[in-house]
C-alpha cells in the first residue's frame, strides 16, 4: 500500500506542481529565502510529498500500522491531557489518524475553500475516530476536551488570519506571525504544551517525534505564551530545514494579517463552504 501511495502521489505531484503549477513560484522563492539547496528539486520532493499524503490519508486502514508516534508524547497526553502544537508535514493526516486510535484526540480545523472536497476530507477524518472541531469556533470545545483528560491538536505553522493574540517570530529566513492559541489554551486548562512534528522515511514508515514539551508556571500570563510559541517556531524552523520536501511551503506563512482584514473588508461576503 505504501508503493501504491507514492505512485498514486507523483501522479498528484506532476499534475499540481510540474502541469498547474500551483504555487510553485512561490514555494522555490521561500526555499530560496530560507537558503534551501536546490529549491526547484526541493520544490518537486515537496509536491510529491504532499500527493502521497492525500492518498495516504484514504489508505489509512492499511498505513496506521506503519505510523510511529512518540511513547513521550503518548505518556504525557495521557497523564492528564495536552495541548498539541503540530504541523502541516510528512503525512500529517495519517498521523493523526494513527494518534486518534491512542487516545482521544480532538483537532481544530480549518475548512477547505472547496466546499465538495472539504466535506470528503472532514468525514473521512472523524470515520477515522477523530474528533473535528472548526476553527473558529474551537474554544469551548478545546477547553471541555481538556477538562476531560483529552488531547487537542492545533495546527500552528499557517498565518492567523487576525492580529490579536499573535506574536512575531523568525521562521525559515523571514519574520512570521504566530498564533498564541495553542500556548494559551495550555496555559488556561493548565495542561502542558507539546510540539509534535511528523515525517515520512524513505521505506514509508511516518514517525511522529515530540520535539518540545512545555509545562506552564500557575499563573501562566501572555509572555510566557509568546515565549512557548516562539520557542515552538524554533522547534518547526529546525525540523523543516532536517526535512524540507516534507513541509507544505504552499501555504502564504509570511502575509500580513492586517493586510488580509484590509481586504476582505473591502470584498464583497462570500457565502460559507457547505460541511
Amino acid at each position: 500500500m505504501a508503493a501504491v501511495a507514492r505512485w498514486l502521489g507523483a501522479v498528484a505531484a506532476f499534475l499540481v506542481g510540474d502541469l498547474l503549477r500551483v504555487r510553485r513560484r512561490h514555494v522555490v522563492e521561500s526555499m530560496q529565502r530560507a537558503g534551501i539547496a536546490d529549491p526547484e528539486g526541493t520544490a518537486s520532493a515537496m509536491y510529491r510529498s504532499l500527493g502521497a499524503a492525500l492518498v495516504e490519508l484514504f489508505l489509512s486502514p492499511f498505513l496506521e500500522r506503519r505510523v510511529r508516534l512518540d511513547p513521550r508524547a503518548l505518556s504525557r497526553a495521557r497523564e492528564r491531557g495536552a495541548v498539541i502544537a503540530t504541523a502541516h508535514t510528512g503525512s500529517f493526516d495519517l498521523v493523526g489518524c494513527a494518534a486518534a486510535r491512542e487516545l482521544p484526540l480532538t483537532v481544530v480545523t480549518k475548512r477547505l475553500s472547496l466546499g465538495l472536497l472539504d466535506g470528503v476530507w472532514q468525514r473521512w477524518r472523524a470515520r477515522r475516530g477523530v474528533r473535528l472541531v472548526a476553527a473558529g469556533a474551537a474554544a469551548r470545545a478545546a477547553r471541555q476536551a481538556l477538562g476531560r483528560g483529552e488531547a487537542v491538536a492545533m495546527l500552528f505553522d499557517q498565518a492567523p488570519e487576525r492580529t490579536r493574540a499573535t506574536v512575531r517570530a523568525a521562521f525559515l529566513g523571514q519574520v512570521a506571525s504566530v498564533d498564541l492559541a495553542p500556548a494559551l489554551l495550555a496555559a488556561r486548562a493548565r495542561v502542558p504544551l507539546l510540539v509534535v512534528l511528523c515525517h515520512r522515511t524513505p521505506i514509508g514508515d511516518h514517525v511522529a517525534e515530540l520535539r518540545l514539551a512545555l509545562e506552564p508556571p500557575p499563573r501562566a500570563a501572555r509572555a510566557w505564551a509568546e515565549q512557548a510559541m516562539r520557542e515552538a517556531t524554533t522547534c518547526l524552523d529546525a525540523f523543516v530545514r532536517e526535512h524540507p520536501a516534507q513541509w507544505l511551503w504552499m501555504h502564504r506563512r509570511w502575509k500580513d494579517p492586517s493586510t488580509v482584514r484590509a481586504i476582505r473588508a473591502r470584498s464583497p461576503a462570500r457565502a460559507p463552504c457547505s460541511p
